[in-house]
């Protein structure tokens, strides 16, 4: 009986990658959403809780919360202290590593782990062809970019209260709201305006997109869009 209970619970908690340490029952990570180009995990580790030996694909981080945590990499063994601010986006590279929250406050954090190599190089000539619906160009005044490189180009997206974005062009990725937010959107061509609400943390897919936005809400939108190449 007691095996059956150990199997069951190793079956219900399947969907968990990583247990914390030295509180093994502490689920720290978890898959919330997976498609053929990402896999997007979340990270919550209550503070002085370790993770285990686990691995990481390549891909990008963006921090939910402000933490300290240290990390062993291995096989090298190499030991890292860091501070992460609130909405801090970093760039990861594959890993093997152990963790501990170092802090006082929860480590939460949205992993993106991308699935595929990198594409072919643009030519030169392409390259120097701006898009004229290039979101960065489009709507410069509430979207900046964050980093971008061979894999990825990330943004941050900032719109005040009542402000509308024109009609602008996004690839595929991942979006990421850092705020609670209210938006009425239009797709082109020939989309009828549609009103969503935006969670706070609720990373999702994103299709490529032409549109335009408008935040109705009362807060600013803060998002992150992780658009993959």
């Amino acid at each position: 009986m007691r095996n059956f209970t150990k199997s069951l619970f190793a079956l219900l908690g399947g969907a968990w990658l990583c247990a914390g340490q030295p509180q093994p029952k502490t689920a720290t990570q978890k898959v919330v959403f997976e498609n053929d180009f990402v896999r997007v995990v979340e990270l919550r580790v209550p503070p002085g809780v370790s993770e285990a030996r686990h691995s990481h694909d390549r891909g990008v981080t963006v921090a939910l919360s402000a933490y300290d945590n240290e990390m062993t990499d291995f096989p090298a063994g190499n030991v890292t202290k860091r501070h992460t601010n609130f909405g801090e986006v970093r760039w990861a590279d594959p890993v093997t590593h152990e963790a501990r929250n170092t802090g006082s406050t929860e480590q939460r954090v949205i992993r993106v782990e991308l699935k595929r190599d990198a594409p072919a190089q643009v030519s030169p000539a392409a390259a120097a062809k701006p898009d004229p619906l290039d979101s960065l160009i489009v709507c410069k005044d509430t979207q900046k970019l964050i980093f971008e490189n061979q894999f990825v180009r990330v943004i941050e997206e900032r719109v005040p209260a009542g402000v509308a974005q024109p009609k602008h062009r996004h690839r595929h990725g991942v979006l990421i709201p850092l705020a609670d937010s209210d938006i009425e959107s239009v797709d082109d061509p020939g989309g009828q305006p549609t009103r969503r609400h935006l969670q706070f943390g609720e990373a999702g897919w994103r299709e490529p997109v032409v549109h335009a936005v408008r935040n109705v809400g009362k807060t600013e939108l803060l998002n992150i869009r992780i658009e993959l190449k």
